[in-house]
């Protein structure tokens, strides 16, 4: 089996800073999404919850996801990286953010 692409939230945190645009795929739940996510000026957050995506299948996700770089996310980083496997295997670029929203929420509260 191999490795599932993926980046740190500090790597994370970085790229949004240095501007590039990317597509955040958060695959919680929509309450889940209400209650927080990843917002920036050149990031595009969509959700799709995993049991959607698996389902839908990659060729039929939203227009708006980018086919530059995505980068999945969920609580803690295990959803998102059966979302990964699933849109790396389709050919999309694309990471597992590792440590999910709880890892997120440590680097992101820390000024750059």
């Amino acid at each position: 089996m191999s490795q599932i692409p993926a980046t740190t939230p500090q790597e994370l945190k970085e790229a949004i800073a240095d501007g590039a645009e990317l597509t955040i795929l958060d695959v919680r739940q929509p309450h889940e999404f209400e209650n927080d996510h990843i917002e920036a000026e050149n990031v595009e957050t969509i959700n799709v919850p995993l049991n959607e995506l698996q389902t839908l299948g990659p060729d039929q996700l939203p227009d708006s996801v980018s086919d530059d770089r995505i980068v999945a996310v969920c609580r803690s980083g295990n959803r998102s990286s059966f979302a990964t496997r699933i849109l790396d295997q389709a050919g999309l670029d694309v990471e597992n953010l590792q440590g999910g929203m709880r890892s997120w929420k440590q680097v992101a509260s820390v000024p750059s």
